[in-house]
């Protein structure tokens, strides 16, 4: 008998290699063709905006406070009454700059305060009304 020489050995450790390696190469190319024809997940828009209240070097102004504060007394209002699921009122600056976030279970009454409180900002220097997520 002969001894095999150590080219064929290397060949037939390769070939044996490919062969255990060839059904997990496959596995993960089906994966990767699933993962690429998967429809991307509907993203709805935030049912939360924030009003905002800043300034520009010189403290918050006057009628930007007045603003913000009927859209604090409007959204607790809808808070007592179930319609504002969560409120986060933070400051966020030195000069008074503010953020007051409503979160929504209901997207429809969410863009109704929104529209209300958009009304209420046209005009007004530094309020900002930005549809966006409420900080946790």
């Amino acid at each position: 008998m002969s001894t095999p020489q150590p080219k064929c050995v290397i060949r037939s450790i390769k070939g044996i290699l490919l062969l255990l390696a060839m059904p997990i190469l496959m596995i993960e190319a089906g994966v990767g063709c699933a993962e690429i024809n998967t429809p991307a997940p509907k993203v709805s828009a935030p049912s939360s905006f924030s009003v905002y209240a800043l300034s520009r070097g010189k403290g918050v102004p006057d009628e930007a406070r007045e603003v913000l504060g009927h859209a604090r007394r409007i959204l607790k209002q809808g808070q007592e009454q179930g319609e504002v699921k969560r409120l986060v009122d933070r400051r966020i600056g030195l000069e008074g700059e503010t953020r007051l976030c409503a979160e929504f279970a209901d997207e429809q009454v969410a863009d109704r305060f929104f529209d209300q409180l958009h009304r209420l900002s046209l005009g007004v220097d530094l309020v900002n009304i930005t549809k966006e997520m409420c900080p946790p």
